[in-house]
Formats: structure tokens, sequence, C-alpha cells
């Protein structure tokens, strides 16, 4: 990750182009949203991504701390649309007034100049305080985004965001951003590293023991729901076990979730 951009220059560059492309500073709502399915299909193909970011926030004290102070975190896929939207309750009859919610769209040419469409074209770490905003709708909005990158493949795969509204200090939001990003980014690798290596030496039957086992949780019911033997069963968890070097079914199934070959729910990714 880079420095943060904060130059004026990029702002400005930014709200020339949001003009040339008629956005609507004055627009009253986030009027842009993918449809239900394929915001369905979306958090399927970053279902990684949102179980770490989830993990993250439900398991830290200090973050969900953070959500009762009005901070709220926003993860967009590579293409801007939002795929995740955590904050407190209390914000929910707000964002309901301006339709904002999981699926709006934060491209320059749906709601102009703000901190995620800065972070996806320079691909750095932005800063944008309310007055720097394009549309009014931002303007008591306080952002610091960041590009979340796979290292390993060399390539920004979504977009964090961090943000308070009607607090003008964005000091803090810098530090919190890089955490999670930092500690997204270092899954991300280890995921892509081993995957590329575990991956090739499974088979189609491999993965849907993972499946059940992860649904089901003992073997009985595996071998029931697949329609396998206790014998075949066997020697497909000795394998898994081989290649995870772990000894019992549940690190088995931990290993699988960790590096990204099954979801907690039991889906094949």
């Amino acid at each position: 990750m880079s420095n943060i951009l904060t130059i004026k220059k990029e702002i400005a560059e930014s709200h020339g182009e949001s003009l040339l492309i008629n956005v609507n500073p004055n627009k009253k709502i986030f009027n842009k949203v993918i449809s239900t399915e394929k915001l369905i299909n979306m958090k399927k193909e970053n279902s990684f991504l949102l179980s770490l970011l989830n993990s993250l926030i439900d398991k830290s004290l200090r973050y969900k701390c953070l959500l009762l102070e009005g901070y709220f975190f926003i993860l967009c896929d590579k293409n801007g649309y939002i795929i995740k939207l955590i904050c407190d309750d209390k914000l929910n009859n707000y964002f309901n007034t301006l339709h904002f919610a999981e699926g709006s769209s934060l491209k320059l040419e749906d709601c102009g100049t703000n901190a995620i469409s800065m972070a996806m074209k320079y691909k750095n770490q932005i800063e944008l305080c309310g007055k720097d905003h394009y549309c009014k709708l931002f303007k008591d909005w306080y952002c610091t985004a960041i590009p979340i990158i796979d290292y390993y493949c060399g390539e920004v795969v979504a977009y964090l965001d961090v943000s308070r509204i009607n607090v003008p200090s964005i000091k803090d939001q810098s530090a919190i951003l890089k955490n999670i990003a930092i500690y997204i980014e270092e899954y991300l690798a280890y995921k892509s590293k081993n995957l590329s290596i575990i991956s090739s030496k499974l088979d189609d039957m491999d993965k849907s023991i993972l499946s059940s086992l992860v649904r089901n949780g003992v073997r009985k019911l595996v071998t029931s729901e697949i329609g396998i033997s206790d014998r075949t069963l066997r020697k497909h968890l000795n394998k898994l076990s081989n290649l995870f070097n772990v000894d019992n079914d549940l690190e088995i199934v931990r290993a699988a979730i960790k590096i990204g070959i099954i979801d907690i729910d039991g889906n094949i990714l």
C-alpha cells in the first residue's frame, strides 16, 4: 500500500470529469443499484473476502466500539459495487432515505468524486473530507478508502472504505483502514499461494466430501448424503489429511475454509 493521496489536483480533476460526464451534483439518492440476483452472485464470488471482514469485525471489541461511535465500513467489489455495508443500526434510517445499500454503485459515473472512485482510479489510499466530494449526498461524509490487493496474483480484488458522518476529522481512519487491509491481504496471499498448490490435487469427490463434512459434521451423514462407503470416505479423508498436514476431520475442514476451497456454510468456492 502506498502513501495516502490527498492532493487537491487529483480531486479537482475528478470533479471536472464528473462534470463532463453529467453527474448530477444535486442528486438526492444513490440511484444506480444492481439486481438482487447479481448482488448474490457478487457475494458468492467474494465470499472469502466477506468472511474475513465479517470475522474480523465480529471478533474485535475495538471494531464493534467503532461502529457504536458512528464509523461504518463499506466493502466494494473490484468494479465499485457495494457488496457489504457494516454499520450500527442507528444509521439505518439515514441510509434508507438515501437508498444507500448493498448493491449500490460508488463508481465515478454514478455518484461523482468519492473515496472509492478515487481509490479505483489511482489504486491508492484516499482521504476525502465532506467538501471534497462532488455530490451533495456526501457533503457530511468523511471517508478513507483503500484498494485490497491479492499480492500473489498482483491484482486489486476489492476496495474498502471506513467513514463517519458529521465528524470533521479523519486522522484515525487511516490507521484503522491500514490494519484491516493488511489483515485481509495477508490471508489473501496465503490463500492464493496454497489454493493453487492444493486445488490441483483435489478431485470432485474430495470437494464434495469437504462440503458435506462442513454441513453434516459426522462421517456417517457424509457417507449417506454422498452415497459412498466408509472405506472410500476414509481413503479421501486420509488424502486430505496429508494434503493439509493435519490429523483430524475438524482441522481438515478448518484448513479447507482458510484457503478458500469451501466457505463456512459448506459451499464449494
